[in-house]
């Protein structure tokens, strides 16, 4: 065995000494897979020595293109030789958009992209298809080397051999206010975790349409039904089973993102919160930390309020701090106690790096104000704690920003809007400046136009983004009109020089995805409405192999 993967293995073996199967995360396998969206470690973050540049474009770094009969917007699972994501079932013309319900789940062969076997997953709440937020595939499948699970948004989640047969099915009505994100799945030991209605029957009652794209304007609680019934909470599902284990009570909303983490005690727990526009249920609104300890399962370790929280983002936390975004400013809690430790504003006395239309050059601002937001001033789930600092896309402006955890220190760093990829060379690549809006039209494999609000941006501001991805000493952050930021993460100074490549996932304009970028093999894959890419230079297909 090569020298490198023992010691892998025993870091592997140290990490995880003493603690139980049911408390920890899946964590095997971790430089050859990235079983579940949030990656083998649970915060989208591996170590690794990515391709940084690529053109889909151009098919400049990219090893394989697999067309998909249909959009999705699931993150790619990888396990091994196997490459898992979804798509909604193919519909015949855009008129049929708004009022799709069952979803697909694929199986590719990891080195050549060839589809192995397709399964269905019915649902049972319509919902718009590749909308500016979320559709029925938002959700990545989880493998674990001998299954895989695959989630669709409109009402169901089934389990598969690798093979591609049914192990068990799990079907119900999900409650709809409105569209939205909502959260990624997690697999914890045996339990897999996923946000939705305590109340199914309840809950099921509370739909957004009417019919295929005619809105509900009374979605009120069912009479005799307590509040609490209705809310959206994290429940632990029985991978083997599908059945219920144990479920939190303090309610998460659907606009936020949970993140499971370890503990200084070495124990795990999620950390999620509730608030945000359309009138969530769940109150009162605030952040809260829960336990996933064995036989703690559920338990509410500590639930602070905090007045107008518009959780959209990733609840990131480590073994001290709690982070969070309110009203303009950046949110430290005490992960022991959900004390708040600091408030730091955002939008005053930053450091900002602009870029000078007039000159092609830069300028650099100090104690700046900046109006990057409105609630809240991140581009929707578009942030990721990585070392000393919390990085997010800004909001109503094209700046990424960043704060340093301990000292407060806010740094923005503009980047362009958008690419648009020349066919020939990255030399001819033309980067959109400003608050310039191309017309970006989301296009299947087929060749015509699907989604709904918020296509015709540049994919910053009021929008779901996917979460960001930091390998090695690279932070990847893609926008949903196929621009992908590289960025360098341990920048000691957020200036241009940090601003690696700015890359495509298709051509500018036709282009669409809400996926996460995925690590596994050395190869880098993406997800877009018209396919799955795999990119890997000469050097990362070589160490793949």
């Amino acid at each position: 065995m090569p020298r490198f993967l023992i010691s892998l293995l025993l870091f592997a073996t140290l990490l995880t000494a003493g603690v139980s199967a049911d408390d920890r995360l899946t964590l095997v396998g971790a430089e050859s897979n990235w079983h579940q969206p949030a990656g083998p470690n649970g915060n989208w973050q591996v170590e690794g020595e990515p391709q940084v540049e690529w053109s889909a474009t151009r098919n400049e770094n990219i090893l394989w293109r697999a067309p998909l009969p249909e959009a999705g917007m699931s993150g790619v699972t990888v396990w091994g030789n196997r490459v898992f994501t979804t798509t909604h079932v193919p519909i015949d013309d855009e008129s049929q958009k708004n009022g799709v319900t069952d979803i697909l789940g694929f199986c590719l062969d990891a080195a050549t992209g060839k589809i192995l076997w397709q399964v269905e997953l019915p649902g049972t709440s319509f919902i718009s298809l590749a909308g500016g937020f979320t559709d029925g595939t938002v959700f990545a499948p989880i493998a674990d080397g001998e299954h895989v699970w695959f989630f669709n948004r409109c009402g169901s989640m089934g389990c598969y051999d690798f093979e591609g047969n049914r192990i068990w099915q799990r079907e119900w009505t999900p409650r709809f206010r409105h569209n939205n994100r909502q959260a990624e799945p997690y697999l914890v030991g045996d339990a897999i975790l996923y946000v939705e209605v305590v109340n199914k029957a309840a809950g099921a009652k509370i739909q957004k349409w009417k019919a295929p794209g005619v809105i509900n304007r009374e979605m009120s609680i069912p009479d005799g039904v307590d509040e609490r019934e209705v809310w959206t909470c994290i429940h632990g599902i029985d991978k083997r089973t599908g059945k219920v284990l144990w479920r939190e009570h303090v309610g998460t909303s659907i606009h936020t993102t949970p993140v499971v983490g370890r503990l200084a005690d070495g124990t795990l727990a999620i950390s999620h919160a509730r608030g945000g526009g359309h009138q969530p249920l769940e109150k009162p609104f605030g952040h809260s930390l829960t336990s996933l300890a064995t036989g703690h399962e559920g338990t509410t370790l500590w639930s602070t309020p905090l007045d107008g929280y518009d959780p959209s983002f990733s609840c990131h936390f480590n073994e001290r701090y709690t982070f969070g975004f309110n009203q303009g400013r950046h949110i430290v809690m005490d992960t022991a106690s959900g004390k708040v430790l600091r408030e730091q504003p955002l939008y005053e006395n930053a450091r900002v790096w602009k870029r000078d239309a007039t000159s092609d050059g830069w300028t650099l601002e100090t104690n700046a104000a900046v109006k990057a937001g409105k609630s809240h001033p991140n581009t929707n789930q578009a942030n990721i704690v990585t070392g000393d600092w919390h990085w997010f896309l800004s909001h109503n402006v094209h700046y990424l920003g960043r704060v340093e955890i301990e000292s407060g220190l806010v740094e923005y760093l503009e980047l362009p809007a958008q690419v648009i990829a020349s066919k020939d060379s990255r030399d001819e690549d033309t980067l959109l400046w400003g608050k310039q809006k191309p017309t970006n039209r989301p296009l299947n494999a087929r060749g015509f136009a699907v989604g709904d609000k918020g296509h015709n941006g540049t994919g910053w501001g009021h929008i779901s983004a996917a979460s960001p991805t930091r390998i090695g000493r690279y932070l990847f952050l893609p926008v949903v009109t196929g621009t992908v930021y590289v960025i360098d993460a341990e920048a000691e100074e957020l200036t241009p020089k940090a601003i690696i490549a700015v890359n495509d996932l298709g051509p500018g304009g036709e282009t669409w995805t809400l996926s996460s970028l995925t690590f596994a093999g050395g190869r880098l894959y993406a997800h877009t409405m018209r396919e799955v890419i795999c990119i890997a230079g000469s050097s990362s297909s070589a160490a793949a192999e």
